[in-house]
């Protein structure tokens, strides 16, 4: 994998927190900044695959008009629950 360097201004605050908890870790502060962006990017993306499968539920929903009442899912649900 190809990697290129990005730079980020933080305040001094921030970028002593880094190396203090880098130093309880025993991980660099380049370690802890590459972890953070790496989980806050899983996160989002979970995030924003789940928007347009909503979105594109909505969609088939305005176009069929065809929808799952309430009763009937609990009641599918209760099956699960109740077979195991």
């Amino acid at each position: 994998m190809s990697t290129s360097t990005v730079g980020i201004r933080l305040d001094t605050e921030t970028q002593n927190r880094l190396k203090t908890l880098g130093k309880s870790r025993d991980r660099s502060p380049h370690y802890l900044m590459k972890e953070a962006v790496e989980r806050y990017l899983a996160i989002e993306e979970t995030i924003e695959s789940e928007r347009q499968i909503t979105a594109s539920r909505w969609q088939q929903y305005e176009v069929t008009g065809q929808a799952i009442s309430h009763t009937d899912m609990t009641a599918w649900a209760n099956k699960l629950t109740n077979s195991k």
